[in-house]
């Protein structure tokens, strides 16, 4: 498990949503450490202190359900969609909900910004966990044991993938009946499993296929990370191409999609004006939060140094980019309805 300590004080006011000064929150949830503005809060902290403010006990029992699943889709590369699905994910995570993180794309992107080696480790990816539970007769797929823990205490977990996976298409094409609901085998196969987190965080791979697919269909609403640029634009359509055949092989499960704008300069008179053309064509579907064009997300992972990776959350809580991060998690938060403990959003 990675050595993140997790946020300060002024960001664990915040996230727990104290609404009284800074000393207080600090004499009430200062821990066996003196008072002092250095203390770090980690994930489990911040879930606890926010039950303990609504007068809830630390751990509620979940029903057995399960919670939303948010898919990062795009049918286009390179627009950010990994740094962003990343960065929610721990910031979801820091926000005090159970998190569990899928990296759905053989190229591992996701997997290496928390420092996972699919090189160096065994990883058992999510591909392989739907191959058994597929399987006639069917078999264990053990999945517990393909859980990486990222942040202790099950607050966010990680399924992590390798190149092997780009293999899943292959046996995926071979089965015979509802090939395309093979993750949702899965998630009904070991729903006590994945029921106890507050959230299901998939990182798809950018090309269309049976594997995105498989995750397409398990997700009402999809998650499209954009670039205020033309060619990503353009790619939208592609997109939405996928949801219209979707809702006609599967009619009443209105499937949708969600966009985040991503890496937006305002200086830029490209982008303003790229701004414009996606607010007139797709305004019921825009965020109203956008990230910013940062550097820091640059500096997330190093190919010398695979354990310095992490989130902008986690090395520049203070900057712009952690900033849009943290304002985007809350409106996903109450976009998707996450809730925490199951007991009603809070």
């Amino acid at each position: 498990m990675r050595s993140y300590k997790g946020v300060k004080s002024r960001l664990a006011i915040e996230f727990t949503g104290w609404s009284k000064d800074s000393k207080s929150f600090l004499y009430a949830y200062r821990g066996k450490e003196p008072v002092q503005k250095h203390r770090y809060y980690n994930a489990k902290d911040i879930r606890n202190i926010r039950l303990d403010l609504v007068g809830r006990p630390p751990e509620v029992k979940r029903m057995r359900n399960l919670p939303p699943i948010m898919n990062f889709r795009m049918s286009k590369g390179g627009t950010g969609k990994t740094t962003t699905s990343t960065n929610v994910a721990a910031c979801i995570a820091s926000l005090g909900y159970r998190v569990l993180l899928i990296d759905g794309d053989p190229e591992s992107a996701a997997s290496e910004t928390f420092g996972i080696d699919w090189t160096m480790q065994d990883i058992t990816h999510i591909g392989e966990l739907m191959r058994r539970a597929n399987k006639k007769p069917a078999l264990p797929t053990e999945i517990r044991s393909a859980v990486i823990p990222i942040y202790g205490d099950g607050m966010l977990d990680l399924i992590a993938s390798d190149i092997t996976m780009a293999g899943a298409d292959s046996w995926l094409s071979q089965m015979q009946f509802q090939r395309e609901k093979a993750f949702v085998n899965l998630l009904e196969k070991e729903i006590d499993f994945f029921s106890e987190y507050d959230v299901i965080i998939i990182d798809s791979a950018p090309a269309t296929s049976i594997l995105t697919t498989t995750f397409m269909v398990a997700s009402r609403t999809l998650l499209a990370v954009v670039l205020p640029e033309r060619k990503s634009r353009r790619a939208l359509p592609v997109l939405e191409s996928n949801i219209q055949e979707l809702n006609e092989i599967y009619p009443g499960e209105n499937y949708n999609f969600h966009i985040v704008v991503n890496k937006y300069n305002q200086t830029k008179k490209p982008h303003m004006e790229e701004m414009g053309r996606l607010v007139e064509r797709y305004s019921a579907h825009l965020s109203e939060i956008i990230v910013r064009d940062f550097v820091g997300f640059l500096r997330e992972t190093d190919e010398d140094d695979a354990e310095s990776a992490g989130p902008i959350l986690e090395r520049e809580p203070n900057s712009v980019g952690a900033r849009d991060i943290i304002d985007l998690s809350k409106s996903l938060i109450k976009f998707y309805n996450i809730k925490l403990a199951e007991q009603g959003p809070v």
